[in-house]
């Protein structure tokens, strides 16, 4: 008897909570990894320079990546596994301008090719390494 109070009281508690809204407030719509573009603000803990920018594009129906690199486009594929959050690009090739932000560049891309993971929480993705604590890239979602 105790236990069927308790069960009842437990279903009505849920769904109670479960109709609470925040009136009409709108609901953000929902960021997904792939087909989103997303701009690249910080490469291992360091701002991306002001005057260029660099992003990144996972199309859903090739498994193929493009990145704007500050002056070379990269591209190639990239590799997810289904239910986790594992992530890795495995192959890979690029343009070869030379620009005043080689240097950005060439961390970027470096820093694309040892991501094994990611996390996006608030319009914001971020790549992880293998055994990193700290992501390696940070990008926030293009409007």
């Amino acid at each position: 008897m105790f236990r069927s109070v308790l069960s009842c009281l437990a279903l009505s508690l849920s769904l109670v909570l479960s109709s609470c809204t925040k009136g009409d407030e709108p609901v953000p719509a929902p960021v997904y990894l792939l087909d989103q573009r997303w701009v690249l603000t910080e490469i291992k803990g360091k701002e991306t320079p002001k005057n260029a920018t660099a992003d990144l594009l996972l199309q859903a129906a090739s498994n193929a990546y493009i990145c704007h690199s500050y002056c070379n486009q990269l591209m190639g594929t990239y590799e997810l596994a289904a239910g986790t959050p594992a992530l890795h690009f495995p192959t890979g090739g690029s343009t070869f301008a030379l620009c005043n932000e080689i240097e950005a560049e060439t961390a970027y891309s470096a820093a694309l090719h040892q991501t094994a993971r990611y996390v996006i929480s608030n319009r914001t993705l971020r790549l992880y390494g293998a055994e990193s604590g700290q992501p390696l890239l940070v990008f926030r979602a293009a409007d």
